[in-house]
């Protein structure tokens, strides 16, 4: 293990076999497949804290150094821009018979001896694949001291999983990392989750010593009596309230998106012991509102989420993606995958027809300036009342410039600029994306571009 400021790190180097993983998926559920194919982070994020105090104590996290996905390009094509933008390196194996049969098996034994012999000395190897074969390489890997992690999906053979030092169990993997729960339900899964995880805290009866608050002043205390009065006494000692932030600090750094609240209480409930009734607070979302967590902030839309507002854009109304799915269904499958691989953001088409609608009538009006531009737009959005943030209006001005028009020359007395061509020009910088993401797009597809991005209607 290596330390890193407070923490010691696990340095771990991860094996995907995609075909076994996701065939066997499939055949339990085609959702869940798709949801492993084409959403890696989602899961990559829970294998980063997986087991990490169950095996090696407090004060550890890991770090995936190595990320290998072995897949069939003839059959899986498809899948394979995803995890290139989850920055895995994707060995393509097709298959050499005319059964089938690929050297996904051969290309990930050699790699991971190679991984043993590596100068950065790997602490594990997580293999993704319930093929018995790999059996003999993962007694290799413990006669090197190192630990392996594998999951397996469907029968797993005994001598398989004995030669591990970790098996991931399966029902874990599917809930926590790749279903995505009903936001109506996350509340109460929540608690049903704390409740089957948590120990039983009977020590605290005979420890409430530990968890006497720190002294505070009398402000402080009129202002902590009144919270505590809205949501409960806590019982917290000020070094536990610094655990808990830490932690949620940490876990909100490590994500790219805000984290919703169903993946805060599950490292909470593992890494801190959190108690069923929160501390005392009642709800996580009422404890959440105790702690000082500047500059992360809390947004109680929807399942609820925190997120740091200089990297992760506002998280948006629940609302507004279930009216997209639901009013457009296969649209906005197809806006979801474009949206994973290229950054596009998620907007609803009337809301790319007033977003493109504003920045022509504001570069007419005032001339074109990036930051003054943005800004101007940002604030019409809020007075209208639309979800469009800030990041999203600069991807779209980025897009646009880069599509071909040159919006820097467009001024007050600029009669050139109109919505036709800014739609036309942030279509082809898009379609350009997807080309760099490997994302070939059907005639059919490219339709749905048109319909997306396009549509010359405003919101009512």
């Amino acid at each position: 293990m290596a330390r890193f400021q407070n923490f010691e790190e696990i340095y771990s180097a991860l094996y995907v076999d995609f075909d076994n993983i996701f065939t066997r998926l499939a055949e339990q559920d085609p959702a869940l497949a798709r949801t492993f194919a084409t959403n890696p982070q989602r899961w990559m994020r829970w294998l980063e804290g997986h087991a990490l105090r169950m095996m090696y104590g407090d004060g550890v996290r890991r770090r995936i150094l190595k990320r290998c996905c072995y897949l069939n390009p003839i059959r899986y094509h498809e899948f394979r821009p995803f995890f290139i933008r989850a920055a895995f390196q994707v060995v393509d194996c097709p298959p050499l018979t005319n059964y089938g049969k690929t050297s996904a098996d051969i290309h990930l034994v050699m790699d991971c001896m190679d991984a043993l012999a590596h100068v950065t000395r790997f602490d594990e190897i997580i293999i993704l694949s319930g093929d018995a074969d790999f059996t003999p390489l993962l007694l290799r890997i413990q006669e090197h001291a190192r630990r392996s992690l594998v999951l397996s999906v469907g029968y797993t053979s005994p001598a398989y999983a004995a030669a591990s030092s970790w098996r991931i169990r399966e029902d874990w993997f599917i809930a926590q990392a790749l279903e995505e729960p009903r936001l109506e339900e996350s509340d109460s899964r929540e608690d049903r989750a704390a409740d089957i995880r948590q120990p039983d805290h009977r020590e605290n009866k005979v420890s409430e010593e530990r968890h006497r608050p720190a002294p505070v002043s009398d402000r402080e205390h009129q202002e902590q009596s009144a919270r505590q009065d809205k949501t409960g006494s806590i019982n917290l000692s000020a070094f536990k309230r610094g655990r808990l932030v830490e932690s949620i600090k940490q876990l909100t750094a490590e994500s790219s998106v805000p984290v919703p609240l169903p993946s805060v209480a599950q490292v909470l409930q593992r890494e801190q012991e959190a108690s069923p009734d929160w501390f005392g607070a009642g709800t996580l979302r009422d404890l959440l509102e105790l702690l000082d967590l500047t500059p992360i902030a809390f947004s109680p839309i929807g399942q609820g989420f925190v997120y740091d507002p200089d990297r992760h854009d506002r998280p948006e109304e629940s609302g507004q993606r279930d009216d997209f799915r639901l009013r457009m269904p296969v649209l906005y499958d197809f806006a979801l995958k474009v949206h994973r691989l290229t950054d596009v953001p998620m907007l609803k088409p009337e809301h790319y027809s007033a977003l493109i609608g504003m920045l022509v009538d504001e570069v007419k009006t005032h001339g074109f300036s990036r930051s003054e531009t943005v800004r101007q737009i940002e604030d019409r959005c809020e007075d209208e009342g639309l979800p469009i943030s800030a990041s999203q209006i600069s991807f779209v001005v980025e897009a646009v410039i880069r599509g071909g028009l040159g919006l820097s020359a467009g001024g007050k007395s600029d009669s050139g600029i109109d919505p036709k061509k800014v739609r036309a020009a942030f279509v082809q910088r898009v379609i350009d994306l997807c080309k760099l993401s490997q994302l070939t797009l059907s005639p059919a597809e490219l339709e749905l571009i048109q319909e997306w991005l396009q549509p010359d209607k405003r919101p009512a």
